[in-house]
C-alpha cells in the first residue's frame, strides 16, 4: 500500500520545515530562560545596584559618599569610547572590590586590559585619548566578557571624572537604603531586576506555545492534500483490497499508517534541522551577546515536536481516510489505473 513517492517526499519536507521551526522556536526562548537562570544564580546574594540620576545619565561621586554602606559596598566605573582606528564604540569598566563583596575575583594591571592588540581610545564626552595594550581577555559570571576590563586610572582618564559612577552593595537595610536615597542615589535590588527579566521570559515562553497551533494546523493541511490526493490516484488499488475482503477498519488503518509515516519521517528530518538551526542562533548570538546566551533544546521539546507533527498529520489523514473507506468496491474499481 506505501510507495515513498514524490509527492510523500515533498508532504515530508513541508512537516519537516514546520517542526523545525517548533524546534527552534522553543530552543530559543529555553535559551533566554537559561540566561536569565544564570543571571539570578551570579546575583543569588542580596545585592543592590546603586547609582547617581545625573543630567547625561549617571553621575560619579566618592566612595565616602555612601557613607554606612561603605563596608557592604564594590565600586565601579564604565564609560562608553570608541576604538582607533576601526572606529568602533565600546564599553570600558573597572572595578574595585576593597570589601570582597562580590562573588568573582577582578584584577588588573595598569592600562593592560587581547594580545598584541594596541588601540587609541577615545572618550566619547570628554573627548580624551589613551593608548592601551589589550593583554587578556577579561572573563567574569557577573559581567560581559564583551566589555573590556581596565584599570581605574584608564577610566578616569578617558572619562576626565574622578570617583564611580556605580556601586554594588550586598543585603543594604531598610535605612540604609532610606539614606542612599535621601543624598540622592538610586537603589535598585539585583533580584528585583532578575525577577522581572524572568516574567518577561514567562510571557515569551507562553507566546511560544502558540507557535504549536500554526505549525500543526499546516501540518494537518499537508497530510489532508497528500492523502486525499493519493487515494484518488491509488483508488482502484484501494478496491481491489476491498473487494480480497478487507474491512474498514483494515483499510483505514492501512491509509492513516502510509500517512503515518510520512509525518514521522518529516517529524524526524524537523528535528535534525531544528537542532542545527538553533545552534547555529545559538553560535551567533554568543558573538553578539558573549557566551550568557545558550540554547537549550531539551528531550522534553523534541519529543513534543515530534509527537504534534505525527499527531497533527494523523488528524489533516483521518477526513480523506474515513471518506475512502466508505466508498463502495465497485465504485472503486471503475477508476482507470492511470
Amino acid at each position: 500500500m506505501f510507495r515513498f513517492s514524490r509527492k510523500a517526499r515533498s508532504t515530508s519536507w513541508g512537516i519537516a520545515l514546520c517542526t523545525m521551526f517548533i524546534v527552534a522556536s522553543f530552543s530559543v526562548a529555553g535559551g533566554i530562560r537559561n540566561s536569565t537562570e544564570k543571571l539570578e544564580r551570579n546575583f543569588s546574594a542580596d545585592y543592590y545596584l546603586v547609582t547617581l540620576p545625573a543630567e547625561h545619565g549617571m553621575g560619579f561621586f566618592d566612595q565616602s559618599e555612601l557613607s554606612s554602606s561603605y563596608a557592604k559596598s564594590a565600586f565601579g566605573m564604565f564609560a562608553l569610547v570608541t576604538a582607533q582606528p576601526s572606529e568602533q564604540n565600546i564599553t570600558v569598566f573597572s572595578i574595585e572590590d576593597p570589601n570582597h563583596v562580590l562573588t568573582s575575583s577582578l584584577s588588573t594591571t595598569e592600562n593592560d586590559v587581547l594580545a598584541g592588540t594596541n588601540l587609541a581610545l577615545v572618550g566619547n564626552l570628554s573627548l580624551r585619548s589613551e593608548m592601551v595594550t589589550v593583554s587578556g581577555k577579561f572573563s567574569s559570571s557577573m559581567f560581559s566578557d564583551d566589555w573590556l576590563f581596565g584599570s581605574p586610572e584608564l577610566l578616569h582618564s578617558l572619562t576626565g571624572q574622578p570617583g564611580f559612577n556605580f556601586a554594588i552593595s550586598k543585603s543594604l537595610t531598610a535605612d540604609e537604603i532610606a539614606s542612599l536615597g535621601s543624598n540622592g542615589f538610586s537603589v535598585e535590588p539585583m533580584i528585583g531586576i532578575i525577577q522581572f527579566l524572568r516574567s518577561g521570559v514567562g510571557e515569551i515562553e507562553r507566546d511560544m506555545s502558540w507557535v504549536l497551533l500554526p505549525s500543526s494546523f499546516v501540518t494537518a493541511v499537508l497530510a489532508y492534500s497528500f492523502l486525499g490526493s493519493e487515494t484518488a490516484d491509488r483508488r482502484h488499488e484501494i478496491g481491489i483490497i476491498k473487494t480480497i475482503g478487507a474491512g474498514r477498519r483494515r483499510v483505514l488503518s492501512y491509509l492513516l499508517a502510509n500517512a503515518a509515516i510520512v509525518s514521522a519521517w518529516g517529524g524526524a528530518m524537523g528535528l535534525a534541522l531544528g537542532i542545527v538551526l538553533s545552534y547555529g542562533i545559538s553560535t551567533i548570538a554568543s558573538t553578539m551577546f558573549a557566551s550568557v546566551f545558550m540554547i537549550k533544546a531539551s528531550e522534553t521539546l523534541l519529543l513534543l515536536s515530534f509527537a504534534s507533527a505525527v499527531l497533527a498529520g494523523l488528524a489533516g489523514a483521518l477526513i480523506p481516510a474515513v471518506k475512502m473507506t466508505w466508498s463502495s468496491p465497485v465504485e472503486d474499481l471503475k477508476e482507470v489505473v492511470r
